[in-house]
């Protein structure tokens, strides 16, 4: 497993490291961050408890991950040869079929992350507690401001899933109108 994943963020992730850090699911990801920590206190002492937002969130996440490992999937076997051929033929500096692949499965791992996360913070946390209860340690407060911004960037990358998946889609449409 560590080699597969070594294999995969050297091969795949760091050479589109500027597509993953320098975009604005990042940029939004990092200004909920912010809000946390400077209004978190504020807005979240007493409601909601810790166990509603993890058990939610696990769920979305579950559910997000099973999509992009189906999308996955059915990227992988295209009903069309020659429509994945014209998707692997290399554009100006990437390969679209490639690209399509790396967003499903980086959105899938991002989310698998999340979940993991989330039940590590179910298993340090009293669930029945507000999300930033009244004398919470600064530690909690940056724990709870790191994971939110992780939701919203798993939020966004799912987003851009979607829409990648309504392009792919047009682009199926073209090729189809194109050779009947």
């Amino acid at each position: 497993m560590i080699r597969a994943l070594k294999q995969y963020i050297w091969q795949e992730a760091s050479p589109r490291w500027r597509k993953i850090i320098l975009t604005w699911e990042s940029a939004i990801s990092l200004a909920v961050v912010i809000l946390f920590v400077w209004f978190g206190d504020r807005w979240f002492v007493l409601h909601p408890k810790t166990s509603d937002i993890t058990t939610g969130l696990i769920a979305y996440a579950a559910i997000a991950l099973g999509f992009c490992v189906a999308g996955l999937t059915i990227s992988l076997t295209f009903p069309q040869a020659e429509f994945t051929s014209e998707l692997a033929k290399p554009s100006t500096e990437a390969c679209s079929y490639s690209d399509l692949l790396f967003v499903f499965s980086w959105t899938a791992i991002a989310h698998w992350c999340a979940i993991m996360i989330l039940f590590v913070a179910i298993l340090l946390t009293d669930g029945s507690q507000s999300l930033l209860p009244v004398g919470h340690s600064g530690l909690r407060l940056w724990g709870v401001a790191l994971i939110a911004g992780f939701g919203v960037y798993c939020l966004c990358q799912f987003l851009i899933t979607l829409i990648t998946l309504s392009q792919v889609g047009d682009v199926y449409i073209r090729f189809l109108r194109r050779k009947g």
